[in-house]
C-alpha cells in the first residue's frame, strides 16, 4: 500500500470516527432532553394527582354535610370529575406492578359511587345511611392518601430523586392495610370524563370576579393618564415622580399603568380608582405579628376612604400577609365586594393590593330583608352539623346573581369548621365550605 493510499485511509477512518463521536454526542443530548420533558410531565401528572386527591378529599367532607339535592348532586358531580382527573393522572405516571391497585382501586370507586349518587338524586332518590356511611369511609381513606402523596413529593425534593428513575414512585404508600372495608356491590365502571383543574379559594367566592362589566366604575367620567400618576402617587403613598408610564390595559377594564423600581399600579381610567398594586420586593425576614400586619391592612384602606369593610381570611407566604376584606353594611356582608391586601412582615410595607373584586361588584344596593328567621334557615342545616355563630351574607350564585343567605359557622362530625349558606328566602342550601387552618392561615375549600 502506497504512502497516499495509506493517508488517504487514515482520512476516512478519522471522518467515519468524528461523525460517530457526533452522532453519539448528539443521540446523548436528544436523550438527555427526552428525559427531562419526560421528567416533567411526571412532576406534573404527580402534582395534578395531589391536587385532585385534595379535592376528592373536600368533596366527601362536603357532601355528607350538604342537606338539600341541589347541593348533594352538585358536590356529587364535582367529586365524579376529581376522581376522573385523579384517573388521569395516576395513567401518566410510570407505575409498573401492582403496588399502586389500592389506589387506583379506590380513585375509580369514589368515580363510580359518585356517578351512581349523581344519578339517584337526579332521579329524586335520596342519600341513605349506608351511602353516607361509605363516604364517610372514602373520605378517611381520602385524606390518607393525600397525606402519603405529601410524604412521597417530600422525599423525592430532600433526595433530589427524579420520577422516572424508578418503575413504582408510589411504593413506599403501603396503604393495603389501611383501605377501608368498602361495600361488595360497589363496581368499577370504564366510563371517562373530561379533565377538569381544581379550583383553589383565596376566599369564599373569590372566583366570581367575573369578566364582566365593573359595576362601581359604570358612569364615572374618564380621566387623563396625568391625573392618573397624582391618583397613584396619593393612594399608595408613593412621590410621583418615582413613577414611570407603562403604557394602558385595554379591555372591559381599562386601566393606566405605572411602574416604580419594584412595584406595578394600575388605576382605571373611569373614575382614577386604584385597582391594584404590585411589589416585586423580596421580603427575608417576618419581625411583625399577624395582628400587626392587619393594623396596618386597615389602616391603609381607611386612609384611603375605604370603610365598612370586614376581614375574611388571611394566608402568609414568603413573610408577607396577605388578607381578605369584604364589604359590610346594615349587619350584611357583601361577598362579591372582596379587597385583598398584603403586608411586607419586615416593616409593614403595601406589598400588594387588588381591588377588582369590589370594582366589578360593588354598586349601591337596597336594603335587604329576609323572609326567613334565622331558626328557620338553622333548621334546614345538616343534623351533623352544630351552629356556632350565624350572620348575613349576599354570596354570587353560579349565574353571578346575587343571593341574600344566612351563613352559619359550624362544627363537624371530624372537628372541621364548616361554613353553611342558607338561601334567606327559599331555605335551599346555596354553598358549603370547609375552614382550612394551618401555618400559613386560614383558607376555604
Amino acid at each position: 500500500m502506497t504512502r497516499r493510499r495509506k493517508i488517504q485511509l487514515i482520512s476516512v477512518i478519522a471522518a467515519a470516527l468524528v461523525a460517530l463521536i457526533g452522532t453519539t454526542i448528539s443521540g446523548y443530548v436528544l436523550a438527555g432532553r427526552y428525559r427531562t420533558d419526560l421528567e416533567y410531565g411526571y412532576r406534573r401528572a404527580f402534582n395534578d394527582l395531589s391536587e385532585h386527591v385534595t379535592g376528592m378529599e373536600n368533596a366527601l367532607n362536603k357532601v355528607t354535610y350538604a342537606n338539600t339535592p341541589t347541593q348533594q348532586h352538585g358536590i356529587t358531580a364535582l367529586l365524579m370529575k376529581e376522581a376522573s382527573s385523579a384517573k388521569a393522572s395516576l395513567a401518566v405516571l410510570p407505575l409498573g406492578g401492582d403496588s399502586m391497585d389500592t389506589v387506583q382501586k379506590f380513585v375509580a370507586q369514589v368515580e363510580d359511587f359518585s356517578s351512581s349518587l349523581s344519578t339517584k338524586i337526579s332521579a329524586g332518590g335520596a342519600l341513605t345511611d349506608d351511602d353516607e356511611n361509605t363516604l364517610f369511609q372514602l373520605g378517611q381513606y381520602a385524606a390518607l392518601l393525600k397525606s402519603n402523596l405529601a410524604q412521597v413529593n417530600q422525599q423525592f425534593a430532600e433526595q433530589n430523586l427524579q420520577i422516572g428513575e424508578t418503575k413504582s414512585i408510589l411504593k413506599n404508600l403501603d396503604l393495603e392495610e389501611s383501605l377501608p372495608a368498602f361495600s361488595n356491590s360497589l363496581e368499577t365502571t370504564a366510563s371517562d370524563f373530561k379533565d377538569y383543574p381544581t379550583l383553589i379559594y383565596d376566599g369564599p367566592f373569590s372566583d366570581h370576579i367575573a369578566q364582566k362589566e365593573p359595576l362601581w366604575l359604570k358612569g364615572k367620567a374618564e380621566i387623563s393618564a396625568d391625573d392618573a400618576k397624582k391618583k397613584a402617587a396619593e393612594f399608595f403613598q408613593i412621590d410621583s415622580a418615582q413613577l414611570a408610564n407603562a403604557g394602558e390595559t385595554a379591555g372591559n377594564f381599562p386601566a393606566y399603568n405605572f411602574t416604580t423600581q419594584q412595584a406595578r399600579i394600575s388605576i382605571t381610567k373611569a373614575g382614577g380608582l386604584a385597582s391594584s398594586l404590585l411589589n416585586s420586593r423580596k421580603v427575608e425576614e417576618a419581625s411583625l405579628t399577624i395582628d400587626q400586619a392587619k393594623e396596618k391592612a386597615l389602616a391603609f384602606l381607611q386612609k384611603n376612604g375605604m370603610d365598612h369593610l370586614a376581614e375574611s381570611y388571611y394566608v402568609v407566604y414568603d413573610n408577607i400577609c396577605t388578607i381578605q376584606y369584604a364589604f359590610a353594611q346594615d349587619d350584611i356582608t357583601f361577598y362579591p365586594d372582596l379587597i385583598k391586601v398584603s403586608v411586607a412582615l419586615d416593616n409593614g410595607e403595601i406589598m400588594e393590593y387588588n381591588g377588582s373584586g369590589y370594582l366589578m361588584n360593588h354598586h349601591d344596593r337596597q336594603k335587604q330583608s329576609p323572609a326567613l328567621t334565622e331558626q328557620q334557615a338553622a333548621d334546614k342545616v345538616s343534623d351533623r352539623l352544630s351552629i356556632q355563630k350565624a350572620g348575613l351574607a349576599v354570596i354570587p350564585t353560579a349565574s353571578m346573581k346575587e343571593v341574600l343567605c344566612y351563613e352559619f359557622l359550624c362544627a363537624g362530625s371530624n372537628g372541621e369548621e364548616v361554613l353553611v349558606y342558607i338561601n334567606a328566602a327559599t331555605g335551599m342550601e346555596e354553598q358549603i365550605f370547609i375552614i382550612v387552618h394551618d401555618d400559613s392561615g386560614t383558607l376555604v375549600v
